[in-house]
């Protein structure tokens, strides 16, 4: 009964895992915003309890305080990475991931120097915590204020709430309530944590579609999408568009005699320059480190890198520098905006690699 009530857990927290991703897209598209940070978060917690159920069966089978360490602490992770991400949506402080990985980290240390009774019972009572927290979080406006919200605060709460009756139980009648048979048997909480992985699941993917997807202005992600639909309107008039890459040598070096911020705002001044020098060009920062734009090829590129080095000196003065870094060019002509998506992941791997097609 317990390889069966396991075995639907772990289907439960795969499946959890499948509806997450295919709710949000494929990896290499351009969505970002609160959805990506709901998928990335609560998909963490989709494998998590996808592992904590396979170290549950492994114990079952043999695995000893290993598998049973493993599973503990993947159990208080699947909670608490639920807590995180929506702490992340309702724009709090960024400490429910540290807390709930330093949580599972004690609790896997803590299952081989206690007895695996006393390592159950604090894991149950991980659980009560994480589960109230998440339940609290997820009521709390802006996120509460979403339907979807709702089945995901009743149902941590509710699993919450179950915890907190086992360890009444093995307060009252000892640690023996919990493995031996009953409503907070082993078998009976492996079947609960399926019930509540699928509830959440389902949570989860009406969430995010009520969750805005667009990236923020100024990310990699926003600068992808605008880079691609510039191409899209210019190929439909031009059988080629032109790309440009431009990037600071130098950076590295500003960074560490400046700041990093002094670092962001002289590619910035690339970018500006290559809007005033390019007109009806389109730039974005793809990749670190290097600025790309795209406008059509209507103009020499020696005449583009002249006119943008000198849109790019006069920038100088307004920015406080003395001196006016060199600039590195690469054109390409584009046929297809696949190319260009193309050429953008290589630059984001590496930036300094070349790429075939360059003029």
């Amino acid at each position: 009964m317990i390889v069966l009530a396991l075995l639907a857990s772990i289907l439960a927290a795969g499946v959890a895992l499948t509806m997450l991703i295919v709710a949000h897209g494929r990896p290499e598209d351009d969505r970002g915003g609160p959805r990506a940070d709901m998928v990335r978060y609560f998909g963490l917690a989709a494998v998590a309890a996808l592992v904590c159920g396979a170290m549950n069966a492994l114990e079952t089978a043999g695995g000893g305080v290993g598998a049973a360490a493993g599973g503990n602490a993947a159990n208080l992770l699947a909670p608490g990475l639920l807590w995180a991400g929506a702490r992340r949506l309702n724009g709090r402080r960024a400490i429910g991931a540290v807390s709930t990985g330093a949580g599972a980290i004690l609790m896997f240390g803590l299952t081989f120097l206690v007895a695996l009774e006393d390592a159950t019972l604090l894991k149950t009572a991980g659980l009560v915590v994480f589960g109230a927290l998440g339940a609290f979080e997820c009521a709390r406006r802006p996120l509460g204020g979403l339907r979807a919200a709702r089945l995901l605060s009743w149902t941590l709460g509710v699993y919450a709430a179950y915890n907190l009756v086992r360890l009444a139980a093995a307060a009252i009648v000892g640690p023996e309530a919990l493995t031996s048979a009953g409503p907070v048997s082993a078998e009976s909480t492996a079947a609960a944590s399926a019930v509540a992985i699928v509830c959440v699941s389902v949570g989860a993917v009406l969430m995010g579609r009520q969750l805005d997807d667009a990236p923020a202005p100024g990310t990699r992600a926003h600068d992808r999408g605008a880079l691609r639909r510039q191409a899209v309107r210019l190929l439909s008039a031009h059988e080629t568009v032109r790309a440009t890459l431009v990037r600071v040598p130098e950076i590295d070096l500003i960074r560490a005699a400046h700041t990093m911020e002094r670092g962001e705002v002289m590619l910035k001044t690339v970018a500006e320059a290559l809007e005033d020098a390019v007109p009806g060009t389109v730039t974005g920062m793809p990749a670190r480190d290097t600025v790309f734009s795209v406008a059509a090829a209507t103009v020499d590129a020696a005449e583009v890198e002249r006119a943008v080095r000198r849109a790019f000196a006069r920038r100088m003065p307004s920015i406080d520098y003395d001196d006016v870094p060199d600039l590195c060019f690469e054109h390409y002509l584009i046929m297809d905006v696949d190319d260009l998506s193309l050429l953008m992941e290589s630059r984001r791997l590496g930036p300094r690699e070349g790429h075939p097609g360059g003029v």
